[in-house]
């Protein structure tokens, strides 16, 4: 049998220390160009693997910091779902993972600053920041930057801010994805068309609307109006009654954020879901039930569970191998109905 090329023959056959040969698979060693050609090519010649986890045991530990802003649970809680999944897959490789979550009544970029300051003050290697795009966070971030931790923005961005990179949803794709449902949904005489959005201080719901809107007008939708519900379900449940107050006739609705069971609830008790057609974000209990039931006809899957898993994952490879990251890592938006709706059900 073929014996395995480990670090040490590879070494024994370079006539090189077992340090030598291990500094060329880092990146950011201190090891000449010319050396580093040399051992890489030998190790691709005798098939020689690094091991990577032996490698990461004896370097320094890599830790990582989080900070979730609590807000809608059935969406940030997949999201932590996915940041927790990703770190127990990588946790044998030296890194460490300290998370810590805001609720809606803990909030405030205070409150949030307090919390990245620990992680600088704690020489954290990388931040993972969810669902905090209040202008007095750029700074900060930024503060974190120069001190060499590389943050991460999930589902919402601070394109302002010196961020690695924004693991989040397409909006591109999602907004041209419901207008085209609503094409195919709706009667050529029945296409006026209500939209609810989470916070539009958010660049994931400006760009939801936005594309939504774009692509609605070239098949002949109607968007009567657009209301901002703060991702607040008490704000969404006003704002749906001033809707069917306001105007005499609503076709359809959009919800771009997982805030949607207010909506889906005003319109089953007032049954006007033969005469209302929705389309959601997202898959969670209570709205899966309405999805059954026929309140709504269309749910787009945005997978934060993969949002956040990605975060951590891509930040992980960036600090421990300097693997290069894009600037915008997307989850793909997936159309959900009651037919394949078990296909995403645990």
């Amino acid at each position: 049998m073929e014996q395995k090329v480990t670090i040490y023959t590879l070494a024994e056959k370079l006539n090189m220390s077992v340090s030598a040969v291990s500094r060329a698979f880092n990146p950011n060693s201190k090891l000449s160009a010319e050396k580093r050609k040399i051992i890489l090519e030998a190790a691709e010649q005798y098939g020689y693997v690094q091991n990577k986890m032996a490698s990461r045991l004896s370097q320094q530990p890599i830790r990582i910091g989080v900070l979730m802003r609590g807000r809608i649970e059935a969406y940030y809680l997949k999201m932590l779902d996915g940041i927790k999944a990703a770190y127990a897959d990588f946790q044998n490789y030296k890194v460490t993972c300290d998370i810590r979550t805001l609720s809606r009544d803990d909030f405030s970029a205070d409150n949030a600053c307090a919390v990245l300051e620990e992680f600088r003050s704690a020489g954290y290697d990388g931040v993972i920041l969810h669902g905090i795009y209040h202008e007095g966070i750029v700074a900060k971030v930024n503060e974190l930057a120069e001190a060499g931790i590389k943050v991460v923005t999930l589902h919402n961005d601070l394109p302002a801010s010196s961020r690695l990179f924004t693991s989040t949803t397409n909006t591109e794709y999602t907004g041209r994805m419901v207008a085209q449902l609503f094409d195919i949904f709706l009667p050529p005489d029945r296409r006026n068309i209500i939209a609810f959005s989470g916070s539009m201080q958010s660049l994931i719901h400006q760009g939801l609307i936005f594309s939504f809107s774009r692509c609605a007008m070239t098949l002949g939708l109607q968007l009567l109006q657009h209301y901002d519900t703060l991702d607040t379900p008490q704000i969404a449940e006003w704002l749906v009654q001033e809707a069917f107050e306001t105007h005499e006739r609503i076709d359809a609705i959009y919800i771009s954020s997982s805030n949607s069971i207010p909506i889906c609830r005003y319109v089953d008790e007032h049954g006007l879901s033969d005469q209302v057609t929705i389309i959601a974000s997202d898959i969670f209990d209570e709205l899966n039930e309405y999805l059954r039931r026929g309140v709504v006809n269309a749910t787009i899957f945005q997978d934060p569970f993969a949002q956040g898993y990605a975060a951590f994952e891509k930040l992980y490879y960036n600090l421990a191998e300097n693997r290069p990251v894009p600037t915008f890592v997307t989850a793909r938006p997936q159309i959900v109905l009651k037919s394949n709706l078990p296909l995403y059900q645990k």
